[in-house]
């Protein structure tokens, strides 16, 4: 199979057509515009191709064999993009192994290749990144399809050329579950715990032995930021484990997005190849701009379509001070946050129950 791909607007519409086809590719040949933006891009998606092809593996064993190419095509140039198709076909022994992703690419590359291919006898894909679904077009015929293989967290961070440099594993998330969920019981009252945890040492602060006991047990005593931030999020991971239907979810994350900046993801999940992600704060008040802002930017990053949630709880949303009426979020921090596709879900007491009714409402989901 040789696999054509049209460089567009939304990279992530490449990616889940190329990872449902992985095993049968003998030729990925990426085809982008000679813009200086599709240039700085396709540097990075051609890094992320062949690190992924060095590094995946399925029950420890390399499985992929394919070669890549890269060529830049003038989209306003009919004889250029004819001589593109006529070295589109010599990688193929037959027309019918020939596959065009033209899902997102610029509309003359499309429209030329699309036709030329489906008159040599190959076909032409189309992907509908809302339904996670794509049309197979040929001379003859048009089938819709749904996607089979969905892609991991990992593998869709690495083609899109980023670095996961750490995250906590499964493993230890489920040695320690039922421990978690011991701590989580009466949450006001491990808030109080962890407030006291600011000014003393653990084991200096008087009563909670439940808690000093569990933290004993799983070496955490000493750990501060483990009681303030660490269990509230791994508990809102089991409980949208064992809640939700997404296909993975991981906490913890460290990514490398670019040289240089780096930052850390609490909560991360995917559904149908797209990234969401929840930043939890367990706290007493919090600036809600400084989140909303911070959210807006890494879902740029993620997912063209990704979704994100900020779980702020343990005080009000309205505290009266000195100087007057304070919020966690302000009318225009609501604002920016829904037009950014971000949930606030604000509250002094955390109700299970509609926590997860709102996670599979905002991120689409049934009930698993």
């Amino acid at each position: 199979m040789v696999l054509v791909s049209i460089l567009g607007d939304f990279h992530s519409s490449i990616l889940p057509i190329f990872f449902e086809f992985k095993k049968k590719i003998t030729h990925h040949i990426i085809l982008h515009d000679d813009s200086n933006h599709d240039k700085k891009h396709i540097k990075k998606l051609m890094k992320a191709q062949r690190k992924f092809l060095e590094t995946y593996e399925e029950d420890g064993k390399a499985i992929l064999d394919y070669k890549i190419d890269m060529i830049q095509v003038a989209e306003d140039s009919y004889e250029d993009i004819l001589s593109i198709f006529k070295v589109i076909k010599t990688t193929a022994k037959e027309p019918k192994e020939i596959y065009l992703n033209a899902t997102d690419g610029l509309s003359s590359i499309s429209i030329v290749l699309s036709n030329k291919v489906l008159q040599c006898g190959g076909n032409v894909l189309a992907y509908d990144r809302y339904s996670n679904k794509y049309n197979i077009h040929t001379g003859n015929f048009m089938k819709k399809k749904k996607i089979k293989n969905n892609m991991d967290i990992k593998s869709h961070l690495q083609l899109k050329g980023y670095e996961l440099k750490s995250w906590t594993n499964s493993f230890t998330l489920k040695k320690r579950k039922d421990n978690i969920l011991k701590l989580c019981k009466n949450l006001p009252e491990l808030k109080e715990f962890a407030t006291k945890a600011q000014e003393k040492k653990i084991n200096d602060i008087s009563g909670y032995n439940k808690y000093k006991k569990i933290l004993h047990k799983i070496d955490k005593i000493n750990n501060v930021p483990f009681l303030q931030g660490t269990i509230f999020e791994e508990y809102i991971y089991h409980i949208i484990v064992d809640n939700c239907d997404f296909d993975e979810v991981m906490i913890g994350l460290i990514i490398e997005f670019e040289k240089d900046f780096i930052n850390e993801l609490d909560i991360v999940m995917i559904k149908d190849n797209h990234l969401h992600t929840i930043e939890c704060k367990f706290v007493n008040t919090l600036k809600g701009e400084q989140y909303v802002y911070k959210t807006n930017s890494i879902i740029d990053y993620l997912d063209d379509d990704g979704k994100a949630m900020i779980l702020s709880i343990g005080g009000d949303e309205e505290k009266i001070t000195r100087n007057g009426k304070k919020v966690q979020f302000t009318i225009g921090d609501k604002a920016r946050a829904k037009n950014g596709n971000i949930k606030i879900h604000q509250s002094k007491i955390f109700n299970e129950v509609k926590f997860l009714n709102e996670i599979n409402s905002f991120f689409n989901l049934g009930a698993k």
